[in-house]
């Protein structure tokens, strides 16, 4: 799910105006000042992430990285590295679903990492627990409570926001980013 972005008309008018050895230092800036904006994006992805989602541990920010771009390549990618996001972006059905917890493990699952004793295989071996029409259940005395609900397949809302976020971010910080990476180029030069 990489974001690439054109900046290159921009560049064009700002390219014009310039001598011949700020021209030269056009490449080497560009470079600079997009790698500079892909980490500014990637951090305020990371930063969005805790209002968009539960994140109950720091793999999934973690996951979005960059790939910063060189003289030679004048592109900086802005991905993230779990497929799963994908759906969270563009929304549809996820296939691949996991079980969605119900009554008294749906709270646990909201606000902490469910141990791996409450997760569905350990919790079938349990003579008090069994499995009917898509659901697994727990029977204590007369009464019976749902754990989880099975399904093959999910619908996703998409709530991940990142291309619009990225797109925000390269947008209101890619000229002052060029013009800095420009100076310090051209500091270098002289």
């Amino acid at each position: 799910m990489p974001v690439e972005l054109s900046v290159a008309h921009t560049l064009d008018r700002a390219v014009a105006a310039l001598s011949d050895l700020e021209r030269r230092q056009v490449p080497f800036a560009k470079a600079r000042a997009l790698t500079s904006v892909a980490y500014a994006a990637r951090d305020e992805m990371r930063k969005e992430l805790p209002g968009r989602f539960t994140i109950r541990r720091p793999w999934v920010a973690r996951g979005i990285l960059v790939e910063p771009a060189r003289k030679s390549k004048p592109a900086a990618r802005v991905f993230s590295r779990d497929a799963f996001m994908v759906a969270q972006e563009a929304g549809g059905p996820k296939p691949d679903a996991r079980p969605i917890p119900a009554g008294r493990l749906a709270a646990v699952h909201k606000t902490r990492v469910v141990p791996r004793s409450q997760w569905v295989a350990p919790l079938l071996r349990r003579k008090n627990v069994f499995y009917r029409a898509g659901s697994v259940f727990e029977r204590k005395g007369d009464k019976i409570a749902a754990l989880y609900r099975l399904r093959r397949q999910v619908s996703v809302q998409p709530r991940f926001g990142f291309t619009e976020t990225v797109e925000r971010v390269v947008a209101g910080g890619f000229a002052a980013s060029f013009a800095l990476a420009l100076g310090r180029a051209m500091d270098t030069a002289r």
